[in-house]
């Protein structure tokens, strides 16, 4: 099909969205993987995605305390310091786990929101990757109080543009989820004086 050439731009708006959703499971190197593949099925050359603009796993810094190094530049981008993050979770022996018993607002729509986000943020700290499955969040909605068992998938459609992906194929945060995360995060710590 080729490309109506009074309006070439509404076919790539339309375009766009079925392609992220095809992709938002996946990984970013599978993301890359696969549009790469796209592309020489096309008989065109693979794009050398993000080569300039995303910084490659070599330019994180390494992990450190059972944190990854992508979380560890969110810290820093985010002016997050490891004594905000124990207020939240525990962090041992590679393992990390939610210890926050409540989440900072106070309706449970918007706690559940900030449940799921806590649950990206934790996977996010070990894997380097924010997602995680239905599951996860739910239980985490039920240790802090806010899971409501007739209006939960209601409270879900609350996530908006913080997380993307659905109950069956799992979650994942996005740029403005990780950083309503560090909100989150902020909002859990107490303030330290100096």
């Amino acid at each position: 099909m080729s490309a109506n050439p009074e309006n070439p731009m509404k076919l790539v708006l339309e375009a766009v969205p079925k392609i992220v959703e095809v992709l938002t499971p996946l990984s970013s190197e599978e993301r890359q993987r696969a549009i790469a593949a796209a592309m020489l099925l096309f008989g065109e050359p693979a794009p050398n995605i993000g080569s300039a603009k995303a910084p490659s796993r070599d330019q994180y810094p390494a992990a450190e305390d059972g944190i990854s190094g992508k979380a560890l530049a969110w810290m820093k981008k985010n002016s997050i310091t490891r004594e905000q993050l124990d207020h939240v979770f525990c962090i041992e022996n590679g393992a990390i786990d939610v210890i926050a018993s409540k989440m900072p607002t106070f309706g449970k729509r918007q706690q559940t929101v900030q449940a799921y986000i806590i649950c990206g943020l934790k996977s996010f700290l070990k894997t380097g990757e924010p997602t995680f499955s239905d599951d996860e969040g739910r239980e985490l909605c039920s240790r802090v109080g806010c899971y409501d068992v007739a209006n939960h998938s209601n409270y879900r459609k609350a996530l908006g543009n913080f997380i993307s992906g659905s109950k069956e194929s799992g979650w994942r945060l996005s740029n403005p989820g990780l950083s309503e995360g560090a909100k989150i995060v902020k909002q859990l710590a107490p303030e330290t004086t100096t």
